[in-house]
C-alpha cells in the first residue's frame, strides 16, 4: 500500500512538473514571438531614422561651416574697426594740433605787431 501511495505521489509530482514545464515553454514561445515582432518593427523604424539622422548631421555640418565663415568675417570686421579707431585717434591728435595752429599764428602775429610797435617808438 505504501508503495502504491508513493508511486501515485511521484506520478502526481511528475504530472505537475510536466504541466508547469509546458506552461513555461508556452510562455517562452509567446515571448519569443513578441520579441520577433518587436525586432521587426524596430528594424523597419531604424532605417528611416538612420537616414533622417544622416540628413540632420549633414545640415548641422553646413551650419557649422557657415558659422566658421561668419566668425572669420567678424574677426576681419573687428580688426578693421580697431584699425579705424587707431586712425581716428591719430587724426584727432592732428586735428587738435591744427586747431591750436591758428591760435599760435595769431599769437605770433600779435607778438610781431607788438615788437614792431616797440621798435617804431
Amino acid at each position: 500500500m505504501i508503495l502504491t501511495i508513493s508511486v501515485t505521489v511521484i506520478a502526481a509530482i511528475l504530472v505537475i512538473a510536466v504541466v508547469i514545464q509546458i506552461s513555461i515553454l508556452l510562455q517562452i514561445r509567446r515571448t519569443a514571438r513578441e520579441m520577433e515582432k518587436f525586432f521587426e518593427i524596430a528594424r523597419m523604424h531604424i532605417v528611416p531614422l538612420s537616414h533622417d539622422l544622416t540628413v540632420i548631421v549633414k545640415e548641422f555640418n553646413i551650419i557649422l561651416q557657415s558659422i566658421h565663415r561668419q566668425v572669420d568675417r567678424t574677426e576681419e570686421s573687428i580688426t578693421t574697426v580697431r584699425d579705424t579707431a587707431v586712425r581716428l585717434r591719430k587724426l584727432s591728435k592732428i586735428g587738435d594740433t591744427l586747431l591750436k595752429l591758428p591760435v599760435l599764428v595769431c599769437a605770433v602775429g600779435r607778438g610781431i605787431e607788438a615788437f614792431v610797435r616797440v621798435l617804431l617808438r
